[in-house]
């Protein structure tokens, strides 16, 4: 997608923990918007991703202090060694072994037949998961040990920053009897999908072709029985626009290693996540004990709820970092923000001192790029738009942009056609916080001649709209994990 980051906000998120009368084996989580999809591989949106952390399992996982990756579903971190010799010479190799105690559901070991499945899944060019392929990319042979199935080794042609993270934390390994009962990826190596001439090639094989059409289809979406992992939870039900239950696995396997691994304790018998989009509606619900967890408050309601004594009696109320960040995407392929001089007058055009004191009590911090200022990359030298409508008016004037008919919005002629400034800004729908980031920046822009329209879209919608680049400018979130970044899942355009 083409965008540019203006103006960027990172946020902490605002979590609270519920003590209640109520089973504390069952616990409820709230949910602002609703999921796009279950699917391991082909769900984009964050939500999906809190929910399918419980189903499903990565080789590696970050521990929640130090942030360091961990083995999860491996017995140890892979052992990783230059390659000098042979058809990857230059390359590395990153050797796993996943745990003798994981099984899928149906008593199967999980191998490396499994991991190598997803892989290739990842692989398959017609597989909605644009958004994880090019962190796998560089892998291109997998072997499985012949007297080991559960030892396994990814292969590079040369050295990769984030291969670690990359083969360990990005891809939740997949059972291939659920997703591929008909054996149509086996023909294919790692190998072959991995070479861009054969891949073209491989687009119109009928077996490529089904297994795409069947795997991105609905029922391994949201269909229980068919959204399986090796992890803790099974998904039981999801009612759109309402809720999604998952229950806890009777003799998980993993219960074995709770307390001697991290992130094995999976202590709920049910979580159910509400989806509640009306913030007000859902601070009235942790007010009357109906959930017990929100990372979704308003700032202000955050603040507010600190003080009320009732209230603090049964919740806890924390403000870690969050690895996000909050920013103004703008579609570079529309006619008039194709033009540089426009993107820079509109960076200039948001307040995000007004933003921070008035929408976030201050609860938040101002970054720079696409990276977390966690990162030890970051780069705390770039240069700042800082808020000057002054400045802004005198580029639109410099570039063109007039006036001319007194209307108060400027206007030009592009590519033959007099246009108006102005632009459509989009959000989704419940989300107060853009909500009203997008009316200061409308209110900013008028002072300038330029119109904009506040839009709104249901989650799903606002992610369709955004993928099918049919928009202008867009409020949205990103959130990062722990590993380094790879810029080239977002602004590659090979």
């Amino acid at each position: 997608m083409c965008k540019q980051a203006v103006s960027i906000l990172l946020l902490f998120s605002l979590f609270s923990a519920c003590k209640t009368e109520r089973d504390y084996r069952d616990v409820i989580v709230h949910e602002l918007s609703d999921c796009d999809k279950l699917n391991p591989l082909t769900s984009k949106d964050a939500h999906s991703n809190y929910i399918r952390y419980n189903m499903f399992m990565y080789l590696l996982d970050a521990d929640k202090e130090t942030l360091e990756l961990n083995p999860s579903l491996a017995k140890t971190r892979p052992a990783i060694t230059q390659i000098n010799e042979g058809e990857f010479s230059g390359g590395i190799a990153l050797k796993y072994e996943i745990r003798e105690e994981a099984v899928w559901d149906n008593g199967e070991p999980v191998t490396g037949y499994d991991v190598e499945f997803t892989l290739k899944a990842v692989k398959n060019p017609l597989v909605d998961c644009e958004h994880i392929r090019p962190y796998l990319d560089f892998f291109v042979h997998f072997e499985i040990d012949e007297e080991n199935p559960k030892k396994f080794t990814f292969f590079t042609r040369e050295p990769y920053f984030a291969a670690e993270a990359s083969s360990g934390f990005i891809a939740y390994v997949t059972p291939e009897y659920i997703y591929d009962p008909r054996g149509l990826m086996k023909k294919f190596t790692v190998k072959q999908l991995s070479e861009p001439s054969t891949v073209e090639q491989l687009r119109g094989d009928p077996d490529i072709v089904e297994f795409a059409r069947e795997f991105n289809s609905e029922k391994f979406q949201r269909e229980p029985g068919y959204v399986v992992g090796c992890g803790p939870y099974e998904f039981v039900s999801w009612k759109t626009g309402q809720r999604i239950e998952l229950e806890k696995k009777e003799n998980w396997w993993g219960d074995q290693l709770a307390g001697k691994a991290i992130n094995f304790d999976a202590l709920p018998k049910k979580i159910i996540y509400e989806i509640i989009n009306d913030r007000t509606t859902a601070v009235t619900a942790l007010k009357d004990d109906r959930i017990d967890i929100t990372d979704a408050l308003r700032e202000k309601d955050f603040y507010d709820l600190k003080s009320n004594n009732r209230f603090t009696e049964k919740y806890h109320l924390f403000t870690p970092v969050s690895l996000s960040f909050v920013y103004l995407g703008l579609n570079m392929k529309h006619s008039i923000l194709s033009d540089v001089e426009v993107r820079r007058a509109l960076s200039l055009a948001v307040d995000r001192k007004k933003i921070m004191d008035v929408l976030l009590y201050e609860m938040g911090d101002y970054i720079y790029g696409p990276f977390h200022p966690t990162k030890k990359y970051y780069n705390h030298q770039l240069p700042t738009y800082d808020f000057d409508l002054t400045k802004a008016q005198q580029i639109l004037d410099d570039a063109g942009w007039k006036d001319s008919d007194g209307d108060g919005i400027r206007d030009k002629v592009v590519d033959g056609i007099k246009r108006d400034l102005s632009l459509s800004f989009l959000y989704n729908a419940g989300n107060d916080t853009r909500e009203k980031i997008g009316l200061f920046f409308k209110e900013s822009c008028k002072k300038i001649g330029v119109n904009i329209e506040i839009v709104s879209k249901e989650w799903t919608v606002f992610l369709d709209e955004l993928k099918s680049h049919n928009f202008d400018l867009y409020c949205g979130a990103w959130i990062q994990n722990t590993m380094e970044d790879d810029p080239k899942q977002l602004w590659h355009t090979g």
